[in-house]
Formats: structure tokens, C-alpha cells, sequence
């Protein structure tokens, strides 16, 4: 076995090409390289700010979505972030039209007719009063 001088994986020796990074590198006691055009660079292709791949290691933009060289989803940064408020925003909307809203509108429901109640029994408490005490 030997590293991968890009990734520093460890790799066959007789390997042409990183199984795990893609890069072409020379086998063990060869001199010929591969051809100029197979060759591809680990720096980023834009001069911003960057950050190593968790898989491959090869340095990638920030906000990079999927890996530039090894082609995986890369975990964090923007994806994460919006795949959290997705998943918050269902489970608001789960709570609020599934357990909360049906919930209140009993609630209210049960207030209305505890209201109405209430005012039908201070009018009949009132009729009673004027019946049975009319001078008061």
C-alpha cells in the first residue's frame, strides 16, 4: 500500500488512479505519467474562501453543495440549514393544524357554551329574585 499524493489515502501500489479522489497518480516503479489532460488539480476552482471535502479532502468552496471531485453531497453549511427549517416548518404546521388549532377550537367552543350558560342562569337568577323579592 501506498498514500495517494493528493488525498493521502491509502491505495495499491500498482493503482494509476485514487479510488477515493479521482487524482491519476504514478504507479510504483513506472516513469511515464498519465497524459497532461487526465490530470486534475485539488485547488479550488474559485479564489473565495474554502473548505476541505469530508470525504476526499480535496478544498472546496464554502458553499458547496456537492463535492467538486468526488462528486458526494457535502454535509453542512447551506443544505443543512435549509433542510432544518424545512423539517421545523412541518413540524410547526404538524403541531398547529394537528394538535393545537383542533385543540383551541374545542377550547372555544366549550367557552361559548359555558358563556351562553352562564347568561341563562344569572337571567333566571334575576326572575327569581324579582318573583320571590319584589321590594329588593
Amino acid at each position: 500500500m501506498k498514500k495517494c499524493p493528493y488525498c493521502t489515502a491509502d491505495i495499491p501500489v500498482e493503482a494509476k488512479k485514487c479510488k477515493f479522489c479521482g487524482e491519476w497518480v504514478v504507479p510504483a516503479g513506472s516513469t511515464t505519467s498519465e497524459p497532461a489532460e487526465l490530470n486534475r488539480t485539488v485547488q479550488p476552482p474559485t479564489q473565495g474562501p474554502a473548505k476541505p471535502c469530508p470525504y476526499c479532502s480535496a478544498l472546496i468552496p464554502v458553499d458547496a453543495w456537492v463535492c467538486l471531485y468526488c462528486n458526494r453531497g457535502v454535509i453542512g453549511g447551506r443544505p443543512l440549514a435549509v433542510g432544518m427549517i424545512v423539517i421545523g416548518a412541518i413540524i410547526a404546521a404538524i403541531f398547529f393544524f394537528g394538535l393545537w388549532l383542533p385543540g383551541w377550537m374545542d377550547m372555544q367552543k366549550k367557552h361559548n357554551e359555558f358563556d351562553q350558560q352562564w347568561n341563562r342562569t344569572n337571567l333566571e337568577q334575576e326572575e327569581f329574585r324579582k318573583l320571590h323579592f319584589p321590594g329588593q
